[in-house]
Order: structure tokens, then sequence, then C-alpha cells
């Protein structure tokens, strides 16, 4: 089953079991699909673009909910990362991460902005631009 359908179902689901909270997001996704769709990227390769765009928006606005001292606001945009997360693959660790740039490093000889664009193709998504920055800058 595709992301798309995935979503779908989970919507269809949490609208049966009347989750007021999951609704929300999900229909936030689903909206953000149809946009997708208006553009034909809304194949599983969009859809998870979109999701890691969701998601790092959460996780900032977790970072200045808290800062400004707003518990409430912080807990609902970390529940709503905890939906998101789950429809995204797991990501790799910082360790993994520096296996994967080191051999990007050999076969290719490129360092700075573009090691980090071509370490994150080979990564796949499934690593953190900020983590993957830190790990080029640190070789």
């Amino acid at each position: 089953m595709s992301l798309k359908e995935t979503i779908k179902k989970d919507l269809f689901d949490a609208q049966k079991e009347a989750d007021r909270g999951l609704v929300a997001i999900l229909k936030l996704l689903w909206c953000e699909i149809g946009y997708l769709t208006v553009d034909k990227k809304d194949g599983d390769e969009g859809v998870l673009a979109m999701l890691k765009k969701e998601s790092r928006k959460r996780k900032d606005a977790i970072e200045i909910y808290k800062k400004a001292g707003d518990k409430q606001r912080a807990e609902g945009e970390e529940y709503e990362l905890k939906v998101i997360s789950g429809y995204l693959p797991e990501e790799m660790g910082e360790e993994e991460i520096r296996k994967v740039v080191e051999e990007v490093v050999k076969e290719t000889g490129l360092s700075g902005g573009q090691l980090i664009g071509m370490a994150m193709k080979k990564l796949g998504g499934r690593a953190d631009g900020k983590l993957v920055a830190k790990v080029v800058g640190e070789l």
C-alpha cells in the first residue's frame, strides 16, 4: 500500500473512531497530498518529501514554543510530529551517516556543499540534513 493510500485509510479509521486530534493532522496531510496531486508529485517520493517538510515544521515549532514557555502548544506540535513520524522511514544514526559520507568522499573526492548533496542522495532520505551537514563539517 502506498503512503498516500495508508494516510487515506488512517484518516478514514480516525474519523470512524472520532479521534479529533488525529483526524485534524491527517486531514492536513491529506490536503497537502492534494496539492502534490495538482503538481503531479503525489507518488511515494513526493509524499515522503512532504512528510519530511511537515516534520521539520513541527520540530521548529516545538523549539519555538518551548523557548516561549508555551507548554500546551509544544505538546500539540509533539503529538503531530509523532503522527507524521509514523509514516517516515527510520532515520539513520550519526555513525551510519559518517560511514556513508566517508564512502562518498572516497568515491568522489567532493567536499562542502557538493558532498552534502551527494551524501543526501546516497542516504535516500533516511537521514536528517542537519546531521549530515554536521558530519561533513567534522570531516
